[in-house]
């Protein structure tokens, strides 16, 4: 189960582990439209696939959950936290966009954690979410760090969003090839995947999920709005 910090790092140091980050960075950082003096949240373990943040002149706050831990990396200039996933100590509308990696999977109440990832985000602003496939082998097996936690289906994270008043704006299906250190494997990665989209494209490894926040959409009996009293929080300068 890789929900301590240790347990993520260790992977991600690992050969597999650069492989999946190069292979999931690639794809997340050509659909981030960012600027500079922007405040970004970076949430659960997600400091390996965000190296090319480095180039943007912004404000980076990394959040770890209680029952994660906060990692001693430090690739870059950051903020760490420590949170409680349904009280994020932030203003309203503090984050222009917010990427989420090995944080939504293992959240205790998912609705409220993405109620308060909400409240959070300013208007028009963006979520980037990396999500494993419940159906595939990186999240049935113990050794992978996307095992822990709960797996999706696209018709899952598609009606979470929207009821969780976000609009998706894109799903892509990732990582093909299995998660063996092997060398055959990191030599045809590429084929493997191409391979893997074509002929298994219901088994990849994770999605890749962007998502806008709506400010108006009427209230369902599945989700009702609550004003959430959260004291010492961070604001903009």
């Amino acid at each position: 189960m890789y929900l301590d910090f240790l347990n993520y790092q260790n992977f991600y140091n690992s050969s597999i582990g650069n492989l999946l980050t190069y292979h999931i960075e690639l794809k997340l950082k050509n659909y981030c439209h960012l600027y500079n003096n922007q405040n970004l949240g970076c949430f659960g373990y997600s400091l390996p696939y965000l190296n090319f943040l480095k180039k943007y002149n912004c404000s980076l706050s990394f959040c770890y959950s209680k029952k994660m831990g906060i990692s001693g990396e430090n690739n870059f200039k950051i903020n760490k936290l420590l949170i409680d996933e349904d009280r994020i100590p932030f203003q309203d509308s503090y984050f222009d966009h917010i990427f989420q990696i090995h944080y939504l999977e293992n959240a205790c109440n998912i609705k409220l954690c993405l109620r308060e990832i909400w409240r959070t985000l300013a208007p028009e602003g963006k979520i980037y979410l990396i999500l494993p496939n419940k159906k595939s082998s990186w999240y049935l097996s113990d050794k992978s760090p996307f095992s822990s936690g709960n797996g999706f289906s696209n018709r899952q994270i598609i009606d979470l969003l929207n009821n969780s008043f976000f609009e998706v704006q894109l799903i892509e299906r990732l990582v093909y090839f299995p998660n063996k250190d092997l060398f055959f494997i990191k030599k045809y990665k590429d084929l493997i995947d191409k391979f893997g989209s074509f002929f298994f494209k219901y088994f990849n490894g994770v999605y890749l999920c962007i998502a806008k926040k709506k400010i108006y959409q009427k209230i369902t009996s599945q989700i009702e709005l609550k004003k959430y009293s959260v004291t010492g929080v961070i604001k903009k300068n």
